[in-house]
This record gives structure tokens, C-alpha cells and sequence, in this order.
């Protein structure tokens, strides 16, 4: 599927790709058109990708939920006492309900917290461009105006990996309540098939965490086009600076392609597997 990333070849062309484009823009600002005065948003945008990566392959076996097959208890005299932890179990069960459900309410919080965040800043960067006419804004003031939306564009992306993170953990603890629903099933009195049948969800057939269409993805979809908006803000403004007139190409294709790799990371983050 097109923006997934569920296999090496995948992360290894997304790795490919990167690189490229970091050095057609690199040689775009610094040498192409140094005019337009991108040099710093090149250096910010190569530290955010590298810091992102980095954090997928530091962390990425570590935020990973890890299956254990359940086993079936063979000793008749062990089937009679098995369920005499059943109350530890199901204590254990709420609490993972209980998790799962923290992770909803944490989402929600993230992203009331981000609109009021960007909505903020946008008014402080919208009501200095209303006033006056953008092009008799001192350096300075422009400065300042790039500088917010730079910030903007931060806040972005730690609320987007905090989202990723959530996404994370509610995975987690789904398949750590498939988990105990299957060690229920396959060491119950009801025959294995039918007891499946009553749960819509179990280990084989949950979604994944990286699926695509749910509240996550739509709430990640919408810091993505934030936070990239903030991006072409701060390299128009910082074109406006140097004297450069309109949006130039390197301002259009450098949010184009942020846009791009910060939807490719949730896919990055949340499709991999860890060998079990």
C-alpha cells in the first residue's frame, strides 16, 4: 500500500529518498539560489528528519508490543486449578482496558492542545501581516514572524510523535487483552472455534497500528498540514526578507515534501514489527 512502511525495502527507499532530496535542497539554498536566503530552514529541516530517524531505529523494538503464544495446559489436575488466578486476571484485563482507554482521552487532550497552540500563533503572525503591507515589515519583524512559525512547526512535531506514541500504546494494550482473551479460549470448556467466534477482535484479526481511516490518522493528517503550512510560512517569510518577490519553487516543494516525509513517519513508526 502507497505511504506504508511494513518491510526493510521500504524503510530502505524512504532512507534513499531522504538523502536525495536533503541534497537537492541543500544545494538549492546554499549554492542555486542563495538569494533566498533558506540556508537555516535547510539545517532545521535536516536535524528534525535526523532526529526522527534516529528515535525510529534507537526506539523502535522498544515501543513495540511483542506477542507470546498462550499455551494450553495439558495436565488434567492443572485444568481444574487454572482459574483460581481468574480474579488477578481480570484485574489485570481492566487494567489494560483502562490504559487503552487513557491513550483515547490523552489524544484528545494533544489535540485540543495543538489547535489552541497553532491557532495562537497564526492570529500573532496573521494580525502582524494584516496591519501593515508585508513588504514595508522591518528584517527584524520578519525575523520574529519566521522565527513563531518555525516554533509552530516544533510543537508540531513532538505533539506528532506524542500521537504516534498514544497510537502506540492503545496497540499495546489490545493485543495485550487479545492476549488474555486467547489464553481464556484455548484453556476453556467452550471448543476453541466457537469461543472465538463471540469476539470480533483477537490477535489474528485486529487492525493494525498503522491502519489508515481511523481518529489517529485524521488527527495526525491535520498536524501534518499544520505544521507543514507553518514550514512555507517561515521559508516565505524568510525569502520576503532577502528581498525575493512571491513564493518561490524551493518555498512550494520544501512544505510539499515535509508534508510528505511527516505522514510517511506515522507510517514508519507504527507499521513496524519486531521480530518475535
Amino acid at each position: 500500500m502507497l505511504l506504508t512502511m511494513d518491510s526493510t525495502f521500504k524503510r530502505a527507499i524512504l532512507i534513499a529518498a531522504v538523502i536525495a532530496v536533503n541534497l537537492i535542497l541543500f544545494y538549492y539554498s546554499f549554492f542555486y539560489q542563495p538569494e533566498l536566503n533558506q540556508n537555516f530552514l535547510v539545517i532545521y529541516l535536516v536535524v528534525i528528519q535526523l532526529a526522527i530517524l534516529l528515535t525510529f531505529f534507537k526506539y523502535r523494538d522498544y515501543t513495540t508490543a511483542r506477542l507470546i503464544q498462550a499455551k494450553r495446559l495439558k495436565n488434567p489436575r492443572l485444568q481444574e486449578n487454572a482459574f483460581e488466578f481468574t480474579t488477578l486476571l481480570m484485574k489485570e484485563y481492566d487494567y489494560i482496558r483502562e490504559t487503552a482507554s487513557q491513550a483515547m482521552n490523552d489524544r484528545h487532550t494533544v489535540f485540543n492542545f495543538f489547535l489552541i497552540i497553532s491557532g495562537a500563533i497564526v492570529l500573532i503572525v496573521g494580525s502582524q501581516l494584516i496591519k501593515i503591507e508585508i513588504t514595508t515589515l522591518s528584517p527584524n519583524n520578519l525575523s520574529i514572524l519566521a522565527a513563531l512559525s518555525i516554533f509552530l512547526n516544533v510543537i508540531g512535531w513532538i505533539l506528532f510523535m506524542q500521537l504516534i506514541r498514544l497510537r502506540q500504546a492503545w496497540w499495546s494494550s489490545a493485543e495485550a487483552m487479545n492476549q488474555i482473551k486467547e489464553f481464556y479460549i484455548i484453556n476453556g470448556r467452550v471448543p476453541d472455534d466457537i469461543a472465538r467466534s463471540a469476539f470480533l477482535w483477537d490477535s489474528r484479526s485486529m487492525p493494525s497500528a498503522g491502519k489508515k481511516s481511523n481518529v489517529f490518522y485524521y488527527s495526525a493528517v491535520l498536524f501534518t498540514f499544520v505544521a507543514s503550512f507553518a514550514l512555507f510560512s517561515a521559508s516565505w517569510l524568510f525569502s520576503i526578507n532577502s528581498s525575493a518577490a512571491g513564493v518561490s519553487f524551493f518555498t512550494a516543494f520544501s512544505a510539499i515534501y515535509h508534508l510528505i516525509f511527516q505522514m510517511v513517519c506515522y507510517s514508519l513508526f507504527l507499521d513496524y514489527r519486531p521480530i518475535r
